[in-house]
Formats: structure tokens, C-alpha cells, sequence
């Protein structure tokens, strides 16, 4: 059973509204999201999809040079704990020839974060909510990075950086995790509005 996308519609929703409202690291809680979208995967039968870790980067206008949202990098070899800041990494899900992401309603803020740092004013014309594609639609990095079109991207698995990710405590959702995710899921599979309140905001899916 592949991932059709009303269930990746309404499983980023749910992961989003949770991360929004409780999320302290919000931008920097890929594995999270992508542990979260596996747990509501296996209610849908789903349950042979994994987490990939690796290099990642996604350019969200044409025209500006600069308008690349980058986890890119080249590790010469070297794999550093995941949760060190040493070492720039993204982690997704992936099912087949599938790859899930349900971090990309993230870009617009990621980039306004380093324009407030370098005193930037970079556009955004693409900020999906997420992405369900398959590996063929993926770029090279040099592409996603020397492109004039919005909507490219790169997803380039590490093994070596995905079994680190994996032997890691934040790889294993909480209880209290799981205890939230799945009200939420089951209220945008009846077609409700989901609006979640937390320490960190609120997140809203429609």
C-alpha cells in the first residue's frame, strides 16, 4: 500500500498542529516530525515505511540566488551526534520509491530566521505544506542550488547518518506524544477543524 495524499494530507496536518503548539525547537525537530508521521502511518496499514536521514535542500523562488533553504553538506566521512548543532542534516520518511517531508510548511520561517541574521530580505514563492513525491522527482543538489525555478529539491540519504539518527533518544516518540497525535489525526479524518493550544502556540489545520 503506497501513501496516497489524503493520508499524507491529514497526517502532516495532524503532526503540524502538534508541533506548532508544542514544539521548543520548532525548525529543528525534523526526526520528530518524521517519527510522528510513522506512528500515524502504521494506523493506516502502512507500516513497512522508515525513516532516511541525509542531505536535504529546497529552493522557494526562481529568480533570487539566495533563495535556498539548505541541510546540505559535505561530511567528508565524518558522522557527528545528530543533536550536536556539528553537522547539518534533514531526516524524512521514506516508503518505496516514496519520500514523505512534513517539515516544508517550515521554509518560509527557516529562511526568514537567516534573513534576520544577515540583514536579508530573500523571497518566498513556494512553502508547501509538505511533500509526497517520489525519488525520480528529486535533483541534484548543484540543480536545487544554481536553479531558476521554484519547487526543486534534494533528498540524498546518509546510511551511515540514518543508523546514528536511529540509535538516538529523540528517534522514539513519548506517550504524551503519541496520546496527542492521535486525537488529532482521528478529528481530520472525520473532516473536523483542528485547532491546538500548547506552551509553544497554537497550530490550526482547516
Amino acid at each position: 500500500m503506497s501513501i496516497n495524499n489524503t493520508i499524507a494530507k491529514q497526517v502532516a496536518g495532524a503532526v503540524r498542529a502538534i508541533a506548532q503548539a508544542g514544539s521548543a525547537s520548532l525548525g529543528a525537530d525534523c526526526i520528530w516530525h518524521a517519527m510522528a508521521c510513522l506512528h500515524l502511518l502504521e494506523q493506516e496499514g502502512i507500516s513497512d515505511a522508515h525513516l532516511v536521514a541525509g542531505h536535504a535542500a529546497w529552493r522557494v523562488h526562481g529568480k533570487a540566488p539566495s533563495a535556498v533553504v539548505c541541510h546540505h553538506a559535505d561530511m567528508n566521512g565524518v558522522i557527528l551526534d545528530p543533536s550536536s548543532g556539528n553537522v547539518l542534516f534533514h531526516a524524512w520518511v521514506a516508503h518505496g520509491d516514496q519520500m514523505f517531508d512534513a517539515t516544508t510548511y517550515q521554509l518560509r520561517e527557516k529562511l526568514a530566521g537567516l534573513d534576520a541574521f544577515d540583514g536579508g530580505r530573500t523571497p518566498v514563492t513556494w512553502c508547501p505544506d509538505y511533500l509526497l513525491v517520489t525519488r525520480r522527482e528529486c535533483r541534484s543538489w548543484p540543480s536545487v542550488r544554481d536553479g531558476f525555478r521554484h519547487g526543486l529539491f534534494c533528498y540524498d540519504p546518509v546510511p551511515a547518518l540514518t543508523a546514528r539518527v536511529l540509535a538516538h533518544p529523540d528517534s522514539h516518540l513519548e506517550q504524551y506524544a503519541i496520546g496527542l497525535l492521535d486525537p488529532a489525526y482521528q478529528a481530520l479524518k472525520r473532516g473536523e477543524r483542528l485547532m491546538v493550544h500548547g506552551p509553544c502556540g497554537s497550530g490550526a489545520v482547516a
